[in-house]
């Protein structure tokens, strides 16, 4: 499985992302905190924001190395100018990236074992948002939690509890504290590949998108559209949490 940790981006992020405006004047005190995806080029690499938006490395903290195509990452970057070539929206200074977390649906089945299926967990976490990237639906969750424990995140779908009433797909986040102590609340991103529910002759399918509380009922409760033929970017302006972010998670 693999980690992401946070480091010095957390210290640049505020408390709200929105795709960049049309404004003529930029200012390098300004910067702007979104999810996007790295698109690799032979030596160098650009992203491409959730919000739609190309963003072009003018200058960069980050090194070019460090990054692969595809992956889904939290960028910080300073706006220097629009592109006259029109090839980029956005000539930038990345500040700074962080991978997110990005895996498959888990799938639970006749075949899972209690075991298996204790290690994903049924500890409390709060989803905060949902949105599609692709065949990615990212999910933003909060946990309680303290520093040092790597927390399991994963989205379910299970063979004996595959559809609600109405027909709709179940995805539930599931969570493992491994133990750590509620000391506060933390949050994170994770992007989980949902293609493998596309289904023959649609192009769209409906899927419900659930996670359990502290109390122990079920949370968020909301239906989304997986649009997979022709997927639209819908306007974007994302709230990210003022909480710590999440240090280490599977």
């Amino acid at each position: 499985m693999k980690k992401f940790k946070f480091g010095v981006l957390l210290a640049l992020i505020g408390f709200m992302t929105y795709s960049c405006s049309d404004d003529d004047g930029y200012s390098l005190g300004d910067f702007w905190v979104t999810t996007g995806t790295v698109v690799k080029t032979t030596d160098y690499f650009y992203v491409v924001t959730d919000g739609g938006d190309d963003l072009w490395p003018a200058a960069t903290n980050v090194s070019p190395g460090s990054l692969e195509d595809g992956m889904r990452i939290l960028v910080n970057y300073t706006i220097l100018g629009e592109d006259p070539d029109g090839q980029y929206d956005y000539y930038v200074k990345v500040n700074g990236i962080s991978e997110l977390l990005t895996k498959p649906i888990f799938n639970f089945d006749e075949t899972t074992s209690e075991a298996v299926k204790d290690s994903i967990g049924n500890d409390a976490v709060t989803i905060t948002d949902a949105w599609f990237t692709d065949d990615y639906l990212n999910v933003q969750f909060e946990y309680g939690g303290g520093p040092g424990y790597i927390h399991f995140i994963n989205l379910v779908k299970d063979t004996e509890d595959l559809t609600t009433e109405n027909g709709e797909i179940i995805l539930e986040l599931k969570h493992n504290k491994n133990g750590d102590p509620y000391n506060y609340l933390q949050w994170g991103i994770a992007s989980i590949d949902i293609s493998e529910i596309k289904q023959e002759g649609q192009n769209s399918v409906d899927i419900f998108v659930r996670s359990l509380d502290k109390e122990g009922n079920y949370h968020y409760n909301k239906v989304l559209t997986y649009n997979y033929d022709q997927p639209e970017i819908e306007p974007y302006a994302k709230q990210f949490s003022d909480k710590p972010m999440a240090d280490m998670v599977e």
